[in-house]
């Protein structure tokens, strides 16, 4: 993935330092959830949760998962990109 090569140190490093961001990464790290669950999960509104899932889906730290719904609909679920949070120093302290 050539796309990971090009997130600079300085922008992961700064997604990190966001209380926020850091729930929301760890949440959907082994499984991936929804904006409804992480917004319940991670005690963080509805507004602030679509507003880092998509920064953090524009810098490719995680990636979105279509999926069929038990009601037949499709639904939307994000994970981490393992791949780009691995290249940065403060991985070791994130996980």
């Amino acid at each position: 993935m050539s796309e990971i090569e090009d997130i600079k140190y300085d922008v992961i490093q700064d997604l990190l330092s966001d209380k926020a961001n850091r729930m929301i990464l760890r949440s959907i790290m082994t499984v991936p959830k929804s904006t409804t669950q992480l917004c319940t999960e991670c005690n963080i509104p509805t507004s602030t949760a679509y507003r880092k899932m998509q920064k953090l889906f524009d810098y490719k730290v995680i990636r979105r998962i279509g999926t069929i719904n038990g009601a037949g609909k499709k639904e939307i679920l994000y994970k981490s990109n393992f791949s780009v949070l691995k290249k940065t120093p403060e991985w070791e302290e994130f996980c």
